[in-house]
């Protein structure tokens, strides 16, 4: 017993030692009068440790365990679950712990006593030698983490770690992501530092993205619907260039149809930061359903600048798709609509104008379908600030109209932002020339007030206030001109209100609006439409309930409801049914239902029903999605009344870097994003340089604040994707990653800004560090002594200064 115990004993402090050299965590005296206690059970002896417990991607923890002369290892469940963020009280004496694993209806129950887990309605019966019981914890073989909880426990004796891996979303898992997403949101108040930095590429020509999409929609007897989508991304005499084709066999491939743009960004500039030519956006005053085509040029830079406030929107789409917020071309937040199809933004009000850009992903894998530019209406500028945008071409409409608008805005105070323009459109036949001004103004108590009067066209305004609890007012005034016809719409006034609170409770969470808004299309007539809204998650039920009127003097009020039910029931099974209800009619009018369930790993099979009361349509549809990793395939069938459907897609992407030969496909779309290629490798000349014949070095542990990390074990090389162009990024080296202590790196943090349609080379240098010492002595009448404040220069075998010290004052 003693002699068993004496050698874990060594072998553990071996092993600490080792610990030590690679981490650097402890000073070795601590680790040697570091206690290990033992006790038996069961005719085996435990060692209580210290272990290093690590989730692979996003860092680690001490906690205590306990060690067996076989090398078995038992984690405290209490230590474990509460660095996972799971739920878990444990009993007096350790006797039981019990909590919820992730979902608060999937609970679970540990039992000393009859040595069993329960986990909602499956019991696991434990051998005898799974658990055990101390006076500080309740500990778990490793290996029944995995069994039981899907947790898979990795133990490394030499150095003394312990590695998970797991697929399931944890709680830990979930809050770095969002945080990894809410450190977008730091940008908006500072500069990433970073030891160094790499700015921006401008090559001649540089191939590297492609994104396909292909939707079919075959009816039995009946017509057949084929669209094809390629859509390929550049790089062209220093400027983004992106290029989509569209093709439809029920119609003729048109130029209308097809999309292109080159895009030149360079925001170290002062006078001109972004041109563009090509299809290019815009923001009329006038009705324009057709693209752009031409040139624009602004000084208005493609990032972010200091942020003053927020704005909401809150739209709808369909039901359970998720939907991405870029300001600027920067993601910034993503949230799912609910049930109803209902989603609400929080856009930070940035200073100067801003790009914000919704992009919306199906369930089906629908990518990139509905891609649209939300306009804010509020432009702030720092104080002296003047930022402009110039912008012509011809409109694709059958007169191939004339097209231009100019505009500046200047920051008049801090509080006060003013501006105008003109715009010019050959096709409006009561003025082509359209001059306009604007104003923004911030008041104190958070009220936000925005102008803007288009001469012969229409006045507008706009006042926004947020109170300290979040409840939200915006009142909106238009008067139209009524000899206008740049505005296709015949109104003369149009006025809105939309009231936002959000309301909260013990068991539930939830917002509600009031939306009214009038309309005086024609005098004598005046509609007014209004809405209800009530959304949030009511004891664990996503649900929404939307009540909607529309009034007129001519005609009966209609009033209906919609109630949209989501339920989430254990192993990914969601229901989502929803009702529809007339109040004029007095009856229901239109039901759904539609059920997703997990059947493989990336495989979802759904079902959907659908009926109409009134028009007695009814439908039936089953589909199969499956998400590979170069591509996401669908398959569905639907039987709507005496007519049977088939649907199909398919869509992904494919990146090429020519200079590391890499050719990859992926299930998500790449276009207009950028990537990098990190090579790490041992720098034998110190010259900062990968040359030929220098080792690649495996096990470089990196973190990044966006992307998706890829690592390939062949040639150490790590590539990180789906990174947003424009944007700076702060990449972080572990310098605790290799082995070898005298590997050292020669910078912690790189700050990189990244480029479009390119993966971006990035080499790290590592060097080979040792440690030199020695004394200065000055000697006097026989005696030595130290001498403080020498300059000992230190030089390599050629000769070259390599490092320079100063002596201590012992010498």
């Amino acid at each position: 017993m003693v002699g068993r115990l004496l050698k874990c004993i060594f072998r553990c402090l071996g092993n600490v030692v080792v610990r030590i050299k690679a981490r650097m965590r402890v000073p070795l005296l601590l680790v040697l009068l570091f206690p290990f206690t033992s006790f038996s059970q069961q005719n085996q002896d435990f060692y209580e440790i210290s272990v290093f417990f690590n989730v692979q991607g996003y860092g680690g923890v001490d906690i205590p365990a306990m060690i067996t002369d076989n090398n078995d290892v038992y984690l405290s469940v209490t230590d474990v679950f509460d660095f996972l963020r799971l739920r878990n009280t444990a009993s007096r004496g350790f006797d039981s712990i019990s909590g919820f694993f992730i979902d608060q209806h999937v609970e679970y129950l540990i039992e000393r006593k009859n040595n069993r887990i329960i986990i909602q309605d499956r019991v696991f019966d434990l051998k005898p030698d799974e658990m055990i019981r101390t006076e500080t914890g309740l500990y778990l073989k490793t290996p029944v983490f995995g069994q039981v909880f899907g947790l898979v426990c990795t133990f490394d004796f030499r150095q003394l770690m312990v590695t998970l891996k797991t697929e399931l979303e944890l709680p830990l898992i979930r809050e770095m992501r969002q945080e990894q997403m809410r450190s977008n949101l730091n940008r908006l108040k500072g500069e990433v530092k970073a030891d160094t930095s790499i700015g921006r590429s401008y090559p001649g020509f540089h191939f590297g993205m492609a994104d396909w999409n292909v939707y079919s929609n075959q009816t039995l007897n009946g017509l057949n619907d084929t669209r094809v989508n390629l859509t390929l991304g550049a790089i062209l005499a220093g400027g983004e260039t992106n290029i989509s084709l569209n093709y439809n066999n029920n119609s003729p491939f048109i130029e209308n149809e097809q999309y292109y743009l080159w895009r030149y960004v360079n925001n170290d500039l002062k006078f001109m930061r972004q041109a563009m030519l090509g299809k290019i956006p815009f923001s009329s005053t006038s009705t324009i359903w057709e693209p752009v085509v031409g040139g624009l040029i602004t000084n208005t830079p493609a990032s972010y600048r200091q942020t003053f406030g927020s704005y909401t929107v809150a739209e709808y789409t369909q039901p359970g798709w998720v939907i991405e917020l870029y300001v600027n071309n920067v993601l910034v937040d993503y949230v799912q609509s609910d049930a109803s199809g209902f989603y609400q933004f929080e856009v930070p009000l940035v200073y100067g104008n801003s790009a914000i850009t919704l992009r919306f992903y199906g369930p089906w894998g629908e990518e990139r379908i509905e891609e649209r530019t939300i306009n804010i209406p509020f432009t702030f500028l720092p104080h002296k600030n003047m930022e402009y945008t110039v912008s012509a071409g011809l409109i694709e409409d059958e007169e191939l109209s004339r097209y231009s608008r100019s505009y500046a805005n200047y920051g008049l105070t801090r509080a006060i932002t003013v501006g105008g323009g003109v715009e010019y459109n050959s096709s409006v036949i009561s003025g082509t020339t359209m001059p306009f001004v604007n104003t923004s103004i911030r008041l104190p108590g958070n009220l936000l007030v925005s102008g803007e009067y288009t001469y012969g066209v229409v006045g507008k305004g706009i006042l926004s206030y947020q109170s300290k609890k979040n409840v939200f007012l915006q009142l909106y005034y238009s008067r139209y001109n009524r000899d206008q016809t740049a505005v296709i719409y015949n109104y003369l006034e149009e006025r809105k209100a939309v009231l936002s609170v959000p309301i909260r409770g013990r068991k539930f969470g939830a917002y509600s609006r009031l939306t009214i808004a009038n309309q005086v299309i024609v005098p004598g007539k005046t509609w007014t439409r209004g809405e209800l809204l009530f959304t949030g998650n009511i004891f664990g039920i996503n649900t929404n309930f939307t009540t909607y009127g529309i009034f007129s003097e001519s005609h009966a009020p209609n009033v209906y409801s919609d109630l949209s039910l989501g339920f989430r029931f254990s192993r990914g099974l969601t229901i989502i049914p929803s009702i529809q209800y007339q109040y004029n009619q007095g009856e229901f009018v239109y039901t759904k239902c539609r059920l997703e369930y997990p059947l493989v790993r990336y495989g979802f099979l759904t079902a959907t029903y659908e009926q109409n009361f009134n028009t007695e349509m009814r439908s039936f549809e089953i589909g199969f999605r499956y998400d590979f990793s170069f591509a996401r395939a669908s398959l569905s069938v639907m039987r709507r009344n005496e007519r049977t459907h088939i649907f199909s897609s398919a869509n992904g992407s494919f990146i090429y870097d020519k200079k590391s030969k890499y050719l990859g496909a992926h299930n998500r779309a790449s276009v207009g994003r950028g990537g990098l290629v990190i090579v790490p490798f041992l720098d034998m000349n110190f010259n900062n340089t990968y040359d030929p014949g220098e080792p690649k070095v495996y096990g470089l542990n990196i973190r990044i604040n966006a992307g998706r990390i890829k690592r390939t074990d062949h040639d150490t090389t790590i590539r990180v994707f789906d990174l947003m162009p424009y944007t700076t990024y702060l990449l972080e080296l572990d310098k605790n990653s290799f082995d070898n202590i005298a590997w050292q790196l020669k910078y912690e943090t790189i700050s990189i800004e990244m480029d479009a349609n390119k993966l971006k080379r990035i080499e790290i240098p590592i060097t080979v560090m040792g440690e030199a010492s020695g004394m200065v002595y000055l000697i006097r009448n026989g005696r030595k002594r130290g001498q403080d404040r020498i300059i000992v220069n230190i030089f390599d075998i050629d000769s070259l200064k390599v490092a320079r010290v100063l002596t201590e004052w012992d010498g």
